[in-house]
């Protein structure tokens, strides 16, 4: 099954091996904002095993033309998406419940992503469709009434709206979905997307919206 995607996964491997690294410095560097910089090696760690696991082509099913479908990414994003969407909730001063809820939504989406990832018939659309629907939840519960009150969290509202939501984008338009796009074309998008959404997103907050902010122990 092994294609041009796996020269991506493998030098997705590498990428995010040497920003875990880096947080890992800035960590030491920074300590005002250690907890930040924990979740983002946490996240890039992962990333970085979830990125092995699919160059090695542990983990895989045949779309209807063919084409291989590295569904386990889904199932690493339940542990690395909910980290992130954990900080945005303690960026956006949401309640211990609302945290919570937060981290529910978060798997849901990203269970509901792997299995209509790991089905290849018509029925993966009803899971598409249901972790589109938690997605939405996970928006509202965690943006809801938060655009005013915390600083810089406008811009972070912007970039999770636009970024994100340009992975089922992607789902659809991959073998996953509609199949207009090779899978080594998804492969490149997600890579992409992964490294926005996780190091430039981590880099960002820990750089020009925390410290706006009181110190953070």
């Amino acid at each position: 099954m092994a294609g041009e995607e796996m020269l991506v996964f493998w030098a997705g491997a590498v990428i995010f091996g040497l920003a875990t690294l880096l947080f890992v410095v800035l960590k030491l560097r920074r300590p005002e904002y250690g907890i930040f910089y924990g979740s983002d090696i946490f996240v890039c760690f992962i990333t970085t095993i979830s990125y092995v696991t699919m160059a090695l082509a542990l983990g895989t099913s045949v779309a209807a033309d063919g084409q291989p479908i590295y569904w386990t990414r889904w199932l690493y994003y339940i542990a690395s998406c909910s980290i992130l969407t954990l900080d945005v909730a303690y960026l956006a001063g949401r309640p211990t419940v609302t945290k919570f809820e937060v981290a529910l939504f978060t798997g849901l989406v990203m269970f509901c992503g792997f299995l209509a990832s790991f089905l290849t018939g018509p029925e993966r659309w009803w899971f598409f469709a249901f972790s589109s629907a938690a997605y939405a939840g996970l928006l509202y519960t965690l943006f809801a009434g938060t655009g005013r009150a915390e600083p810089g969290m406008k811009p972070v509202m912007w970039f999770i709206l636009l970024f994100w939501t340009l992975f089922p984008v992607v789902w659809v338009l991959a073998p996953t979905g509609l199949g207009i796009i090779t899978t080594p074309a998804g492969a490149v998008l997600y890579a992409i997307l992964d490294i926005i959404t996780k190091i430039v997103f981590g880099l960002w907050i820990t750089m020009r919206i925390l410290p706006f902010r009181q110190p953070i122990g």
